[in-house]
């Protein structure tokens, strides 16, 4: 909302702007999404996120084929098993699929609070270092395309690239 109305505020400013003051008027994109997918801390970020899903999905499908398993032997005996019998399957069932339930939530959950803590060092960084490109460019604007409110952008305007790479020289990744 307040990115729309901040582009709304500049189309307005250059629309009734003195032509020479549009003139020296300095706007540059970034694409947020695709820096943190191309700094080095955002690559090993993503690694470690890929690696606790792997490990998560591996827990839940093991979880999964378990309850299959048992769903499977309960409804070949169903027609033979005395009712303790069948209150025992059922309450096993009622079980393992809770568990199932809570297990895959609280993975859910787990990977979402892993990603959003990434992802807030990460824009903090990005965002600086931003800030200092637009200081040295003598930029009056930088504005993010991934969220959808740039339109259009000469391709000359986009500091995607050297964002990326000061970012990286300024926060070296241990291999």
């Amino acid at each position: 909302m307040l990115t729309r109305l901040l582009m709304a505020v500049f189309v307005a400013m250059m629309t009734f702007a003195p032509a020479s003051w549009a003139a020296d008027f300095k706007v540059a994109t970034i694409d947020y999404n695709r820096a943190i997918q191309e700094i080095e801390e955002g690559k090993q970020a993503q690694a470690r996120l890929d690696k606790m899903l792997e490990g998560k999905r591996a827990e839940i499908e093991q979880l999964e084929a378990d309850l299959r398993s048992l769903q499977q032997e309960y409804q070949s005996k169903a027609a033979v098993l005395s009712d303790t019998a069948r209150q025992d399957y059922e309450r096993r069932l009622y079980e393992m699929n809770a568990k199932y339930q809570q297990l895959y939530q609280s993975s859910e959950m787990a990977m979402q609070e892993a990603y959003l803590s990434a992802m807030e060092g990460l824009m903090t960084g990005l965002k600086v270092t931003a800030e200092q490109v637009g200081k040295e460019k003598n930029l009056d604007l930088i504005l993010e395309v991934s969220q959808g409110t740039v339109l259009y952008a000469k391709p000359g305007t986009d500091i995607t690239d050297e964002v990326v790479k000061r970012y990286n020289a300024a926060h070296p990744v241990k291999k």
